[in-house]
């Protein structure tokens, strides 16, 4: 009697050989362990056992999720057209792919979204399903499911279901790995699969498109209308930045979703991770809604990928991208540093933490300059500092600041009760510019002085925050040793009883 996952999850105290070959000994695992699948083996012996219990092809089913996920999760938090784990299982207004996985599997919605095997079983489960749905056999033959793909990803443009399809089948000839911990996870290439398409047969991505007006090695395909403000840039508004960004999902489920009436979002560019293809969605006279208080003067660059996830940002997609930075740069006269090429979690008003700390900057932007050489920014937010005194004299606020949240507190006029100090990681000696992120509110005092604490001494700088609103105030270039050595130190000895805030601090290597 063949073993099935759900008996496996219904009780902790049941366990499951994985794997034998990969340790030279059984290994009897508990459920509660499985539910975590922190060795890459596990996750092997997961695909395979799933594969076997629904009749899909270990393979497709590798396949699918690393085209959707790069085979790594969320910890359960959803992706932004609210797919979840390492199968991407969707519940949004359009798709109810995590509701009708759970019932079918007899599984509460939360052990498809937090539990990687749940997860897993749930992708094929669903694919199994769609297959059914098409009246197709449940085929050893990989090439049998190109259809049953295209369901997975559940859009109703064909052009974007045979976009997502192209890719899952482009990975099964080409195959795949994925390298953690001193662990291997691959999927072995085969390059004889050619897949039968069906419904699908003769459609082609970049065959109904049109070329981009603005650039002309992207593709033209339009966001929904509703999606963004129609303007007459850089004559109602200068362009003055480039955002960069990641999807939080796949290249065709961002398209997808810039498409989609509910999104009310949009971004200029979408940016594929596997070969850097190109799709336009805005015209850049238009204002993308991507990132809040930068939409009015930026262009925004969606990259496929998750800024906590690995294997997305590869050297295509950084090539293809700087090209088409620096074409934005000198058409608009954007100075090109990091000054005016940003990250998203960059921008006062925004909560995203993309591109995230897998992405290169320093190889990113020498791409685009041509010039080799430290283009590092260290950013230290309220978080990561740390506040001295009573902790009801710091009071937090959100609606304001860099990430959305600052901390204020008063002046005591020449006594100094409370301060905060920020000090950052820096990666790499050499001189850098100190900003301060000064807010548009809570920031009234006159006469704040910064410490700086740098490579061979200390300076006293003294800002009018009363002078500035959201603005970042140098306060002057450094040299910092590498390391966490330098710090930033302000407190309330101002003079005043004023209102004093207490925001981002930012290192840009120069």
């Amino acid at each position: 009697m063949k073993k099935t996952w759900q008996a496996v999850l219904a009780t902790t105290a049941l366990t499951l050989a994985l794997s034998t070959t990969l340790t030279g000994a059984t290994q009897a695992t508990s459920a509660q362990n499985l539910s975590k699948a922190d060795h890459l083996a596990d996750l092997d012996a997961a695909f395979a056992q799933a594969a076997e219990e629904f009749q899909v092809p270990k393979e497709l089913l590798m396949a699918l999720s690393y085209s959707l996920t790069r085979w790594q999760d969320h910890n359960g938090e959803p992706s932004k057209d609210n797919g979840y784990g390492l199968m991407h299982i969707v519940e949004n207004d359009k798709q109810q792919a995590l509701g009708k996985a759970a019932k079918g599997l007899g599984l509460a919605k939360a052990e498809i979204q937090k539990n990687k095997l749940g997860n897993i079983r749930a992708g094929a489960y669903l694919l199994a399903q769609y297959q059914k749905e098409l009246k197709k056999p449940l085929s050893g033959d990989v090439n049998e499911w190109y259809e049953a793909v295209a369901s997975y990803f559940a859009s109703q443009d064909k052009e974007l279901a045979v976009l997502f399809a192209d890719d899952v089948y482009r990975l099964l000839k080409e195959g795949a790995a994925l390298n953690k911990d001193g662990e291997t996870l691959s999927l072995p290439g085969d390059a004889a699969v050619a897949p039968d398409k069906g419904a699908y047969a003769g459609i082609v991505y970049d065959g109904v498109t049109t070329e981009s007006a603005d650039y002309a090695p992207a593709i033209w395909n339009p966001a929904y209308s509703g999606n963004y403000q129609a303007a007459s840039r850089p004559t109602s508004h200068p362009i003055k930045h480039v955002i960069i960004h990641d999807t939080e999902g796949s290249y065709a489920s961002a398209i997808n979703w810039f498409k989609d009436p509910a999104a009310g979002v949009s971004a200029h560019y979408v940016i594929r991770s596997s070969d850097g293809q190109i799709t336009q969605m805005v015209a850049e006279k238009d204002i993308a809604w991507h990132a809040r208080s930068a939409n009015s003067n930026g262009i925004g660059l969606e990259h496929e990928g998750y800024a906590n996830q690995t294997g997305w940002y590869t050297d295509a997609m950084y090539r293809a991208s700087a090209a088409l930075v620096r074409n934005i740069c000198q058409k608009y006269g954007i100075p090109m540093t990091r000054d005016y090429i940003l990250a998203h979690s960059e921008w006062y008003g925004n909560t995203h933490t993309d591109p995230g700390n897998n992405w290169d900057w320093n190889y990113y932007m020498s791409l685009i300059t041509g010039v080799a050489k430290n283009y590092s920014v260290v950013i230290v937010d309220n978080p990561q500092a740390t506040f001295y005194g009573p902790a009801e004299y710091w009071r937090s606020v959100t609606g304001y600041g860099l990430g959305n949240a600052m901390r204020w507190t008063k002046g005591n006029g020449t006594t100094e009760v409370n301060y905060s100090v920020y000090r950052p990681n820096i990666p790499q000696a050499g001189n850098y510019e100190v900003k301060v992120f000064v807010p548009s509110n809570y920031a009234t005092s006159t006469n704040v002085k910064y410490t700086i604490t740098y490579n061979g001494g200390s300076i006293v700088k003294t800002v009018n925050q009363a002078n500035y609103a959201d603005q970042w105030v140098s306060l002057g270039t450094y040299s910092f040793a590498a390391g966490t050595t330098g710090t930033v130190k302000f407190g309330d000895a101002t003079g005043d009883n004023l209102y004093i805030a207490a925001d981002a601090v930012k290192f840009m290597a120069r």
